[in-house]
């Protein structure tokens, strides 16, 4: 009887699940969903089933005009180790750390940890039950070199995380124009952001735009074989070309941080421009930094942000108005040494050449200049050579007391002191001598254009072009931009005339910065003083020099200036004439005409990844110069790039993993040869003589060297 009411008991509950099912059945048929939660069943499988990646964009890279890299994209990747042997393998092949004790001793040396360390740490995790193991940051960004190192041990259990990280191959290479890029992780995706200069300001086409991909995926997370539902190609950054000339930007950056480094000087900067163009060919800034490393004192670019009283550099363009104004009579004289500044019957100032008043007696104004006299600029601006309202309008016009941009780089305002509410004829008459009213460096390189171009300023740049990478198209392309007619040619002229006696006469202050090619080159000194703690110092001035070369016809403009003590005067002719001389150089190299013929040059591939004995004997093929660097099977990076063409003889720089590198014969090499050989070797290099080719090297041809060891070589 009980069996008989049990089993109906059975019964009913079974006719209820089936009904709740048959129901179920016909509502999910009916609508899609679930009856009791409502879920969309369809729905909620598709989803189950499958994920979505992003597809990350390269960010765009950073070259030299002369295609040497400056700012790079290199995969880091970091180490793990997989400890549970329940770690499926593939076949016969562990995927797990088996022997702890034989791993711990063969990675130990690569990744420079104490081999007993790592074991101690390697066994307590596996102790501990932990599924893998990270190292820290003796595991973290690692090479492509190291991780190939790790690989050829044949050890199981080891895995690498690979992730993108932006690079700077120059190091310290005209830092404040290029900026840098930092990489984030923001809810699991990650960026690279430009935080400062060029990195910065085109940081939008630099970055690109990510892709991404939906696909299914089986019970355990993995991708279906073409189980892709959707997917959207990211789109690479583009690369960005400068103006900059890599051999003049790294003499100038190595003349001008040993300058730093000896004078004692707070800040030094120097600015050298193409002067038709505006082409900027090498910029330089001390104290600098390294982007790798981010050892940053200041995010101010003093060279487009300082603001200074210049001093004396200022005197030609009061020159210039006047002699515009056709006021300007070259054989008149004046009273040099003081000059008495009244407001009515009431002496205010006296104004003093730079001599402690002694001045040199009656001189004609065209020798007021040579000499920098601050009292022959007074008598220009007080007594009827100038027009206050016109001098105001060409200053404005040639740029000055406002602010720019340079390709995005912001570039500072100044102060004109005497348009003031609450200013005399004081400060009229010392803003003419560059005291009172304050200029940037980047204003006086434009501004002093003016006398290579017939009269019109030309606007400073420092991009040349932008390239889409994938299309090898050029979406961007720098063009020249002057300035409306600021001054005439013929008192272009006139003021050359006289800033060439400013070097050339045996009174000129910048006789020390003639150039010993026989090239004439004029300019002019300054020297502006520098407020401290509310007061003008005794002892820290702006030491200031301009220079354009030739006379003639000037092609390169070129500013400078210490901010220092008296030391300026061992080191800035020299930085002016070495540098000068080599710009010129560049210039001439730039604007001569391409002697090779298209018959005759052939365009690189990118070997990166193939075999070095293939790519040499291709590139041999070509009657191509190949360099190998490293002992190793493959290439890694080479010079120069993928789409630059070369003609017969030229040298071809291939770098591979290896960590042997067998030095060549550099007799006969040129400078940037050795440069570019010494950048991607990762060797110190150091350089006697400033042009020429290679007489001879402190290790002989055929020895083995490795990443830091010291270079020198002599140039005649």
């Amino acid at each position: 009887m009980k069996k008989s009411k049990s089993a109906k008991i059975t019964a009913v509950v079974f006719a209820i699940i089936i009904f709740a099912l048959v129901v179920n059945i016909v509502f999910l048929g009916a609508t899609g969903k679930h009856l009791i939660s409502g879920e969309n069943i369809a729905e909620f499988a598709r989803n189950r089933s499958k994920k979505e990646a992003v597809e990350y964009a390269q960010r765009g890279q950073i070259y030299t005009s002369d295609q040497e890299k400056v700012a790079v994209n290199v995969k880091k990747y970091k180490i793990i180790l997989v400890l549970s042997s329940n770690r499926t393998g593939y076949g016969e092949k562990l995927a797990y750390v088996k022997n702890i004790s034989k791993t711990a001793s063969k990675l130990a040396p690569i990744l420079g940890m104490d081999e007993n360390e790592l074991t101690t740490k390697l066994q307590s995790a596996k102790d501990a039950g932990r599924y893998q193991v990270e190292l820290g940051s003796q595991g973290n960004n690692l090479s492509a070199s190291i991780k190939k190192q790790i690989e050829d041990l044949n050890l199981s259990g080891i895995e690498f995380s690979e992730s993108n990280s932006r690079y700077y191959p120059l190091g310290d290479f005209c830092s404040y124009i290029v900026g840098y890029a930092k990489s984030y992780e923001d809810q699991s995706i990650k960026k690279m952001v430009g935080e400062m200069g060029l990195e910065l300001s085109y940081d939008k086409t630099l970055k690109g735009k990510n892709g991404y991909k939906v696909y299914q995926t089986d019970a355990n997370g993995y991708a279906l074989v073409d189980g892709t539902l959707r997917e959207k190609d990211p789109t690479n950054g583009q690369d960005i070309y400068l103006t900059i000339d890599s051999g003049l930007q790294r003499d100038l950056d190595y003349l001008m941080s040993n300058a730093y480094n000896e004078s004692g000087a707070q800040v030094v900067t120097a600015g050298v421009m193409e002067i038709k163009t505006g082409r900027i060919l090498a910029m330089s800034t001390y104290p600098s930094f390294n982007p790798n490393e981010r050892n940053i004192s200041t995010f101010n670019n003093y060279f487009l942000e300082g603001t200074i009283e210049c001093g004396s550099v200022f005197k030609p363009f009061i020159y210039a108005d006047s002699i515009e104004e056709g006021k300007y009579d070259h054989n008149a004289y004046y009273n040099s040494g003081m000059y008495n500044v009244y407001y009515g019957n009431k002496l205010v100032a006296t104004i003093k050449d730079h001599n402690h008043g002694q001045g040199w007696g009656s001189i004609t104004y065209d020798q007021g200049l040579y000499h920098s006299s601050n009292v022959a600029i007074c008598n220009l601006l007080d007594k009827g050579y100038v027009t206050k309202e016109v001098l105001t309008e060409k200053l404005n016009d040639l740029g000055f007391f406002q602010g720019d941009t340079m390709d995005g780089l912001a570039c500072s305002s100044s102060i004109n002191a005497y348009t003031r509410s609450s200013a005399g004829k004081l400060e009229y008459l010392t803003t003419g001598f560059g005291q009172g009213s304050t200029v940037t460096p980047y204003q006086l390189l434009k501004a002093y254009s003016v006398f290579g171009n017939g009269g019109k300023t030309v606007q400073p740049h420092v991009v040349e072009k932008i390239v889409d990478p994938d299309t090898n198209k050029v979406t961007y392309q720098a063009t020249t931009q002057y300035s409306k007619q600021i001054f005439s040619e013929n008192t272009v002229k006139e003021v050359r005339d006289l800033m060439l006696g400013v070097i050339e006469d045996q009174q000129g202050t910048g006789k020390n910065y003639r150039l010993d090619n026989g090239v004439r080159m004029i300019g002019k000194t300054g020297t502006g003083q520098v407020v401290e703690n509310g007061g003008y110092s005794t002892s820290v001035y702006m030491h200031s020099f301009v220079g354009l070369a030739p006379y003639e016809d000037p092609q390169v403009v070129m500013f400078i200036t210490f901010k220092s003590g008296d030391s300026y005067a061992q080191y800035m002719p020299n930085i002016v004439k070495q540098t000068m001389t080599s710009a010129l150089q560049v210039v001439n190299q730039y604007n001569a005409p391409d002697e090779k013929t298209v018959d005759e040059s052939y365009t690189l591939d990118s070997y990166t990844n193939q075999s070095v004995n293939y790519v040499k004997s291709k590139l041999e093929s070509k009657s191509l110069n190949v360099q190998v660097i490293g002992n190793g099977g493959s290439v890694i990076e080479q010079y120069p790039l993928a789409r630059s063409k070369v003609t017969s003889g030229d040298k071809i720089f291939i770098k591979t993993e290896g960590t042997d590198i067998t030095l060549p014969d550099l007799t006969g090499w040129s400078k940037k040869e050795v440069q570019t050989y010494a950048s991607l070797a990762e060797i110190q290099l150091v350089i006697e003589g400033t042009s020429g080719h290679v007489t001879s090297q402190s290790i002989e041809a055929n020895q083995v060297i490795h990443k830091g060891d010291s270079l020198s070589i002599t140039l005649s």
